[in-house]
């Protein structure tokens, strides 16, 4: 059993290893360059040695460029005396790469006085064209440093989107420079909730923290040295309550607000501001944005929300109600689709797609170029009529992907399993992009939490967009799991004890009403506790 995660398309175990040490010599063609060079710097990282670049491909180790193999796909052709990898691309190269760390870091676990890598013949490519990973700033801020480890790792388990929300109603995390104020106030608010949704508790300290232009442009460009692209997320026309806390005329009524201390808003009400679909001013200021965040964001998509957007105050607003009469709107679903078409024109214009959780297919008449990244626990009949007429999605279902839940609530193997089909998804399942796991941080406030809450799960969920339905069991998933854990210990990364990531019946109906109603950190505190009895018993013995 080839010891990779995720599990390759088509991989064969050989006799003996083939053995690193100072004298290893290595080549690349020249379009392949990077990859030698990442390998190096992660064998010196390792072993404190570099090995010895030469440039003919009669090296120990060669990487060769290969036509005929996918844009993202590699083969490793490894035996005793010689490593021969096979791309077309630096993608397929680097990934490669990734295989080629995992094999040497599971033998180091075992004969940490050598580093080899066990013979092996790999042939793989990816399942999905979209493989993603979305980290929510707005709650909880993390900074540079942590958005590269975990870009680092995206890498590692072969993903490739960073869906970064950067903005909601507890703050923007985002420097514009021709809106001072949604950094200087509205980065900050007064208090965090921290117990659970269902528990009035504010912890009443201030709360900031946002990202530089400078420091995005550094990110981006990280970002894609790893081949992962990231795409940004500004909502609107709801979660917006930190701009309009910034910008009150981007209300329906320049209310003037704070940003939210709380899920629900700091005072009876709240959760009801919107951004006003009816003044042509919210629209340039939407414009604004678009045109900085473009030139720091290459990708050609641009998320917007759109989701759990409360419309009374359109209801009651005579600009957005104007805007119904003279479009010949039917309601306010279809004043929000409007507005969203407007926004999907003018990133149509700068070369982006719109991106959109799936309430925004509630209204009709969408731009043909909009994709519904399909959250909701419910079924929803409007994306299966979207991909019935050709339209692009992207998978994100909360009973599967939604990793801020609890473990009991959403166990391991949910996420294994997932397939489409499950879903109401059998038919048209070529216009899927591909799928993303969510990482939403209402009460993720910590480097540890967060790992907590991602591991294991990331490399069930990168069997899911990577390995082909047909190469996947779960059980053979959880053999290899167990062989990987040491590597994550190795990596510096904290993850959920095996014994706590799977449920039952009694604990999947228990455990969400106490995560949501009392108290979200009584799993991680559980586990804490678990690893600290452990850790204490290990000392001891």
């Amino acid at each position: 059993m080839v010891n990779i995660i995720p599990k390759p398309a088509k991989s064969e175990e050989r006799y003996g290893d083939f053995v690193i040490d100072i004298n290893t010599t290595i080549y690349a063609e020249d379009s392949l360059a990077f990859a030698r060079d990442k390998f190096v710097e992660t064998v010196e990282s390792v072993c404190g040695y570099r090995l010895n670049v030469i440039l003919s491909p009669t090296a120990d180790i060669n990487f060769l460029v290969d036509k005929k193999q996918p844009r993202e796909g590699y083969i490793i052709d490894c035996t005793t005396e010689k490593i021969h990898v096979y791309a077309s691309t630096k993608a397929g190269a680097l990934y490669a790469i990734q295989s080629l760390r995992q094999l040497a870091l599971s033998d180091l676990i075992d004969n940490p006085e050598s580093l080899s890598i066990h013979a092996v013949y790999i042939e793989d490519y990816p399942k999905y064209e979209w493989r993603g990973l979305m980290l929510d700033e707005s709650r909880h801020f993390f900074g540079p440093d942590a958005v590269k480890s975990i870009l680092e790792m995206m890498a590692f388990h072969k993903l490739n989107v960073f869906h970064w929300h950067l903005t909601d109603n507890t703050g923007w995390r985002i420097e514009i420079k021709k809106y001072p104020k949604l950094t200087s106030i509205g980065s900050v608010r007064k208090g965090t909730q921290w117990k659970a949704w269902g528990q009035k508790d504010i912890e009443w300290v201030p709360y900031d923290g946002f990202y530089t232009q400078e420091e995005i442009k550094d990110i981006v460009a990280y970002a894609a040295r790893l081949n992962i692209m990231i795409v940004p997320e500004i909502d609107i026309p709801a979660h917006f309550a930190a701009a309009i806390a910034a910008y009150p005329e981007l209300g329906c009524f320049n209310k003037e607000i704070e940003p939210f201390a709380s899920h629900k808003g700091n005072n009876p009400g709240e959760y009801n501001i919107i951004a006003c679909a009816g003044k042509d001013s919210t629209f340039q200021f939407v414009y604004d944005v678009i045109d900085e965040l473009s030139r720091l964001f290459p990708a050609p998509y641009f998320h917007i929300g759109g989701d759990e957007a409360p419309k009374k105050e359109w209801k009651k607003c005579p600009s957005c109600q104007q805007v119904i009469d003279d479009k010949n709107l039917t309601d306010e679903e279809e004043l929000q689709s409007y507005m969203n078409n407007k926004i999907a024109v003018y990133l149509k214009r700068k070369g982006k797609r719109l991106i959109g959780w799936n309430e925004i297919l509630k209204g009709k008449n969408l731009e043909r170029s909009v994709i519904p990244q399909y959250w909701t626990y419910k079924e929803d009949g409007n994306v299966v009529e979207w991909m019935a007429s050709g339209g692009n999605v992207i998978i994100s279902k909360h009973q599967a992907f939604y990793f801020d839940m609890p473990y009991a609530q959403l166990p391991l193997n949910d996420t294994y399993n997932f397939t489409p089909d499950k879903y109401g998804m059998a038919k048209n399942k070529h216009t899927i992009l591909g799928v993303e796991c969510t990482l939403w941080t209402e009460w993720i406030s910590t480097q540890l939490r967060l790992d907590f809450q991602m591991y294991p799960r990331l490399e069930a969920f990168a069997e899911v967009a990577w390995t082909p339905d047909n190469k996947k069991d779960y059980d053979e998933f959880l053999q290899r799991l167990e062989k990987f854990l040491p590597t994550l210990d190795k990596l510096g990364k904290i993850y959920c004890p095996m014994h706590m990531v799977h449920s039952n019946f009694i604990k999947k109906i228990i455990s969400p009403l106490k995560f949501a109603k009392r108290d979200a950190h009584f799993e991680f505190n559980r586990a804490m506790q678990y690893r600290r009895r452990k850790r204490v018993k290990s000392i001891a013995d």
